[in-house]
């Protein structure tokens, strides 16, 4: 089968809830698409192979994955690639314990959303990062970028003017 084909079958079994199969497709269509020298291609195959990986628990194999798919994006100028490997790294660095990797990967995420103008994912990103924040007991900055991630998203006025209020009085706004 070739790699568009297999890479196709893979998403499907994926949306399917099949993912065993699905990571084997995924692992198949990113071999098949390095094999072929298309970097662009095994980029995306293996941002979408590093969550599957992810999903299945095998975090080393989902690090490798996605630092690679972020390497060939940073070297093709893919700045959209880019911001879902990053995020996708963010969430695993999360996972694994490696809370501050993960506040720079969610930082950086969403800075790389907001320049291809993906609002809805750089809200996501700032939400994240602002749950990490809130969790580490510092909660200042969390409402800081709290703020960002409604902003992002065109938020309620009335609930962004609410949440300035503590920021203004203490001088971060």
């Amino acid at each position: 089968m070739e790699a568009e084909a297999q890479y196709a079958e893979a998403k499907r079994l994926y949306e399917a809830g099949q993912l065993d199969d699905a990571l084997r497709a995924f692992e198949q269509a990113h071999a098949a698409y390095v094999a072929q020298d298309d970097a662009a291609a095994a980029g995306s195959v293996g941002n979408d192979l590093g969550v599957v990986y992810y999903l299945a628990g095998r975090y080393d194999d989902a690090r490798t994955v996605l630092q690679n798919a972020l390497a060939a994006f940073e070297k093709l100028g893919n700045v959209p690639g880019q911001a879902k490997a990053t995020g996708n790294l963010a969430r695993l660095r999360e996972r694994t314990g490696d809370k501050d990797g993960a506040e720079v990967d969610y930082q950086r995420a969403a800075e790389l959303f907001h320049q291809v103008g993906e609002k809805g994912f750089e809200a996501d990103m700032y939400r994240a990062l602002s749950q990490m924040q809130l969790q580490r007991g510092r909660w200042l900055e969390a409402l800081a970028t709290y703020d960002r991630a409604l902003a992002a998203k065109g938020g309620s006025g009335a609930l962004r003017g609410f949440l300035q209020i503590p920021l203004r009085l203490l001088g971060v706004k």
